[in-house]
């Protein structure tokens, strides 16, 4: 399944490209992660978790970099990870690219994402995975912004908590929604 997400923030492109190459700190960003090891050769060890309803999700993986392009602001990376309690596993392809967009910066995100396992029945449909996607996405650049504008004042920012399946389905289901009424106006 491909998902493309974008999300803007008020920071300039160099400072959000630094911040996106130091895992320790964008780990902190991403709603429910957890970063347990840093490895030698660009790879990193952690935790993700979602609560699903009453089902709460929690995979264990390693994210890969596979190519850093400083000059255009691209990154290619490669996740994979099980759920803790054996209901699947998740593997994608991920490119982030950033773009200059009004003294800030424009983040997007291209996910080719594989779900084996009974978890891939939560992922039937594209649309809702997509506006979901995209709530976690707009979380990510406001604990980003909060992290840089807190790392400016010289405090560290909190960890990122996980976002419960209730506020993104509303969310998704809301923006889903929406789309469906401009495709209808138009």
């Amino acid at each position: 399944m491909k998902i493309r997400n974008e999300v803007r923030i008020q920071i300039p492109i160099a400072e959000v490209w630094t911040v996106l190459n130091d895992i320790p700190r964008v780990a902190r960003c991403a709603p429910g992660a957890e970063l347990l090891e840093s490895r030698p050769d660009d790879s990193h060890v952690g935790t993700i978790g979602v609560k699903l309803g009453p089902i709460a999700l929690k995979f264990k993986g390693t994210v890969s970099f596979i190519e850093r392009d400083a000059a255009n602001y691209r990154v290619l990376a490669k996740a994979q990870g099980n759920e803790e309690k054996a209901r699947g596993t998740a593997r994608a392809d991920v490119v982030f690219m950033l773009n200059e967009d009004a003294g800030g910066t424009k983040i997007s995100v291209e996910s080719d994402i594989t779900l084996a396992g009974s978890i891939a029945q939560y992922a039937r449909g594209t649309a809702l995975m997509q506006s979901t996607a995209q709530v976690i996405m707009d979380q990510f650049a406001k604990n980003l912004e909060a992290n840089l504008v807190a790392g400016h004042e010289g405090a560290a920012a909190e960890p990122a908590k996980e976002i419960g399946l209730a506020s993104v389905m509303a969310k998704g289901l809301w923006n889903a929604g929406a789309g469906l009424l401009k495709k209808g106006d138009g």
